[in-house]
């Protein structure tokens, strides 16, 4: 073989060296742009899911800040939590765990949006329930007010109707109080002798008569009475001796007066007449002497005899 043809035989062969070169360099590179191509595929895919789990995490702590003011809310009602705690503990282990997650593949990612659709839905339902209940307690507070100013009112129509009725009771209380006229006074010797005159002398009375009668009274109670006699000295002491039948009587006012006699009398409002007869050896000085007759605590009637 000659020299020219060694050297093209080397030529070729270096040339076909180099063509094998060339196609396993240009392979490499097909290779690793292919690889460089997944590769951004995957940091796409992770940069996605970053950004779903931050999107879904922020919903679902948005949806407990809602759950939290429907329960402040419904306790203010009154209403108890015992369903609203638990979905509330569901919600915030979700929260707890898409934190976690580094990756949110199909099924999970279908799995939280139906729990976000699901919570939405409650607190939609929870809010109209809150709006409703809010609605009627506002209308039963009205009602309370209005029945608090209904009994206000009434307690104060029932007072006036109280007022009026012991304003009634006193009138009527008034207008039963008896009255005695037409007083009669004469006196017994010791003999037994009645005698009437305008003035008695001191040495003939033994006993003294007071008779009186009671005027018509259609307001006054129909039943047993009891009428004090006062006899009222010219100085003004009152003949009292228990040993006769004097004593102490309570006036309407609360103060108490010694009185004479008494007797209980059935007043039938017929202008009955009453006698009372004093006991004997009292002595008399000159002067005016006044009878008071008391009943039921007021001062009824009065009348007077002169002694000499």
């Amino acid at each position: 073989m000659t020299q020219n043809q060694n050297s093209g035989t080397l030529t070729k062969a270096l040339i076909g060296v180099a063509v094998v070169q060339l196609g396993i360099i240009i392979f490499l590179l097909m290779k690793l742009n292919s690889t460089v191509n997944e590769v951004e595929k995957l940091n796409g895919t992770v940069a996605i899911n970053e950004d779903v789990i931050s999107q879904k995490t922020k919903e679902l702590e948005s949806l407990s800040i809602d759950f939290e003011r429907i329960k402040a809310e419904r306790e203010q009602l009154g209403l108890q939590n015992d369903e609203l705690d638990k979905q509330l503990v569901t919600l915030k282990a979700a929260i707890a765990d898409l934190k976690k997650s580094k990756n949110l593949d199909a099924s999970k990612r279908k799995e939280l949006e139906q729990l976000v659709a699901s919570l939405r839905a409650e607190i939609s339902k929870q809010d109209q329930e809150i709006a409703a209940l809010t609605l009627a307690n506002d209308s039963l507070k009205t009602d309370v007010s209005n029945l608090s100013k209904e009994k206000s009112q009434l307690g104060d129509s029932l007072a006036n109707v109280a007022l009026k009725k012991s304003d009634l009771e006193g009138k009527l209380a008034f207008a039963s109080i008896l009255k005695a006229e037409q007083f009669k006074i004469t006196v017994l010797k010791e003999n037994g002798k009645e005698i009437e005159d305008e003035e008695y002398k001191a040495s003939k009375i033994n006993r003294v008569n007071i008779a009186f009668t009671l005027v018509d009274n259609k307001a006054a109670k129909q039943d047993y009475k009891d009428f004090y006699l006062r006899l009222v000295t010219p100085n003004g002491d009152v003949f009292s001796d228990e040993n006769n039948g004097g004593g102490m009587l309570k006036l309407s006012d609360g103060s108490q007066q010694t009185y004479t006699m008494k007797q209980s009398v059935m007043f039938s409002n017929t202008n009955q007449k009453i006698v009372f007869t004093t006991f004997g050896g009292l002595k008399y000085a000159p002067g005016t002497y006044k009878v008071e007759i008391v009943c039921e605590g007021y001062k009824i009637g009065t009348g007077t005899f002169k002694v000499k």
